[in-house]
């Protein structure tokens, strides 16, 4: 899809969204679905339903998301049998991951959500370690466990293993899609607010829940929907969370109070600290501006001046009862 979107939700829970590239406002084709609050990200758009759960909308693509499942069948070689699925008491199981360390019998692995399809049946991955036909069936040799592996079978080759792999695909590409949360109760007087990072490097959702702030892992390209959530501490309740591009993560407390995420790299997108930006000032809401790379702040009293190094005074509103303030992109 050319251009990006812009999303809203109004009064009435009803979702429309705006194409950058020119056009007018198109509501959502699913009429039932009513949302509280609504979040661009660069593969689509999060939601918290007035059902109090959260939703999904990954843009349609040529393009198929399919994940590669796979496990690791084990055999041994005995004198009377062969090779055999009966393994020593010290083997690794029979169905295990690729080190050996995790059982996976086939049996164990199921679709994440219901907006999964299986794409076909598990079958042998025949050009596992090199191969180029299918007449070892698959098996790659060595002389035990956990030895490395080759595709030629030796006279001292007591263990064998071969790979089998099994698709699936994300089937509601197009829709609002409902996907379970493992952790969580959104209730009317807890639930606060969804942050999806939209350019962040973290590319990751942020849910505010009560006084609990929960990162979403897993979330990429593949598995739009991510894997599991993480609670991340905060000193006091966060009322709002807004993301530049980067590593940019702002946080405002009840309070007023601002926080910034620090250590967000592409080797930890979630960081590793919320650090309070010390000065006088009290925040009501914050939000990321992208076209002017800055982040807008609107502050309690218009009679306070800011005089630290990195913020820029902006305009006054109509009543002068609020200021609105710019924070630049350089590090305080």
């Amino acid at each position: 899809m050319p251009g990006s979107l812009l999303w809203a939700v109004d009064v009435y829970g009803r979702v429309f969204r705006l194409c950058s590239t020119g056009g007018r406002w198109e509501r959502s084709k699913d009429v039932l679905l009513e949302l509280k609050r609504v979040t661009a990200a660069e593969q689509g758009c999060w939601g918290i339903g007035c059902d109090h759960q959260v939703y999904l909308n990954v843009l349609p693509s040529d393009v198929a998301i399919r994940h590669q499942e796979e496990t690791y069948e084990n055999q041994r070689w005995n004198p009377v049998e062969g090779y055999t699925d009966t393994l020593l008491p010290t083997d690794r199981w029979q169905w295990t991951d690729e080190s050996g360390q995790k059982p996976q019998p086939l049996h164990s692995f199921h679709l994440p959500s219901d907006n999964w399809e299986w794409e076909g049946d598990w079958y042998v991955d025949d050009e596992s370690c090199g191969r180029e036909s299918t007449a070892t069936g698959g098996w790659e040799y060595a002389v035990d466990f956990p030895a490395t592996f080759t595709k030629e079978k030796k006279w001292n080759s007591c263990v064998r293993r071969r790979r089998w792999l099994r698709y699936r695909r994300y089937k509601a590409r197009g829709s609002w899609a409902k996907f379970q949360i493992e952790i969580l109760s959104f209730r009317p007087e807890n639930e606060k607010w969804l942050k999806k990072q939209q350019r962040c490097r973290a590319f990751r959702p942020q849910i505010i829940q009560g006084k609990q702030v929960w990162f979403r892992t897993g979330v990429k390209q593949q598995n739009p929907e991510g894997t599991a959530w993480e609670n991340i501490p905060v000193p006091k309740e966060v009322s709002q969370i807004s993301a530049g591009p980067g590593d940019l993560l702002w946080a405002v407390l009840w309070d007023g109070q601002l926080l910034v995420r620090t250590g967000i790299s592409k080797d930890c997108p979630k960081g590793l600290s919320l650090s309070l930006i010390t000065h006088f000032t009290i925040f009501l809401s914050v939000i990321w501006l992208p076209r002017d790379s800055a982040l807008a702040a609107v502050q309690k009293e218009s009679t306070i001046d800011l005089v630290l190094s990195g913020w820029v005074d902006g305009a006054l509103s109509p009543n002068h009862s609020k200021r609105v303030m710019l924070i630049s992109t350089r590090r305080l």
